[in-house]
């Protein structure tokens, strides 16, 4: 990963954290020439969505690959951590 990229990823990561919405702990995120890789799971549509909001408003990104799943949280997966 270049350094161009590495500063993209930080600041992915930063505006998803100052969001607040999502949890960024269940995916992960790779920057590759200006292309954004996202894979794991988000707990609904709306995380999906605010994730895709997020990215728009930052410069430089030339693609998402967005690539995450949405989980449906139980009683069951909150107990045990599935």
């Amino acid at each position: 990963m270049n350094e161009q990229d590495l500063s993209m990823k930080q600041e992915v990561l930063q505006k998803l954290l100052m969001n607040g919405v999502v949890d960024t702990h269940n995916f992960d995120i790779e920057v590759d020439n200006g292309v954004v890789k996202l894979e794991g799971d988000v707990t609904g549509r709306h995380a999906k969505k605010v994730i895709n909001r997020c990215l728009e408003e930052l410069d430089g990104i030339r693609h998402v690959e967005n690539k995450l799943k949405i989980r449906r949280i139980t009683r069951f997966s909150e107990n045990y951590g599935f």
